[in-house]
C-alpha cells in the first residue's frame, strides 16, 4: 500500500537525512519504504504518515541493494506498537483466512 511519509533520520555516510517518499508495503510491525539514499541497517528513523500526522520511530531492518537509476528499498520495524498509525485494519492475528 501506498502511503506519504517524511523519513527523518542520518544517511549512511553521516549526513543528516530528510526526505519526502512513500512506502511500497505496510504491515502491522513496520513498513518498506523507498528512499533516494542508503540508510545503514539498525540506524533509528522518524517517520511521519503525511495523510494522519502522526510520527513514530523506527528501526531500519534491512535494505536492498540498489539498481542504477533506482530507488532503494528499505525495511522498517517500529520501536513500538504502531496502533492506529498507519489508520488502516489489519487482520487479527489468530483470525482464520
Amino acid at each position: 500500500m501506498r502511503v506519504p511519509v517524511e523519513v527523518r533520520g542520518t544517511a549512511a555516510d553521516g549526513s543528516p537525512l530528510e526526505e519526502s517518499t512513500h512506502t511500497g508495503v505496510i504491515g502491522v510491525l513496520g513498513a518498506m519504504i523507498w528512499m533516494s539514499r542508503r540508510l545503514q541497517i539498525g540506524t533509528e528513523v522518524e517517520v511521519t504518515n503525511r495523510f494522519s500526522q502522526q510520527t513514530a520511530r523506527f528501526r531500519v531492518a534491512w535494505v536492498k541493494h540498489q539498481r542504477e537509476g533506482e530507488l532503494w528499498e528499505t525495511g522498517v520495524e517500529s520501536l513500538r506498537p504502531l496502533d492506529d498509525f498507519w489508520r488502516v485494519r489489519f487482520p487479527a492475528k489468530n483470525s482464520p483466512p
